[in-house]
């Protein structure tokens, strides 16, 4: 009988606790303005660098990169997409299926 042996996996951890504070915000700007929020749908990338409002959304590259990958026709389903996104990558999952 043959048994495949455990693979270690070097995990790495990361605070996105900033991360998740300028997303809120950042939804909240979208949730109070329907013309940010549609710029957030249209062009996620050009809404969070251009702000609102005077406050600006820096994010980590790697979240950058989720929140931009996200496409979505309205709020509710850009925050369900985004969750989804966000929990896979901080949970490893894209890195666990990957290596499947």
């Amino acid at each position: 009988m043959y048994i495949n042996p455990l693979v270690r996996q070097s995990i790495t951890s990361r605070d996105v606790s900033g991360d998740l504070s300028v997303i809120r915000r950042l939804l909240v700007a979208a949730a109070i303005s329907p013309q940010f929020c549609d710029s957030l749908l249209g062009d996620p990338s050009g809404a969070v660098c251009h702000g609102f409002g005077g406050e600006h959304f820096l994010l980590s590259e790697p979240t950058m990169n989720v929140l931009i990958s996200v496409r979505a026709a309205s709020l509710q389903e850009f925050i369900y997409r985004l969750d989804e996104k966000l929990s896979n990558r901080l949970l490893g999952v894209e890195n666990f299926k990957a290596n499947r």
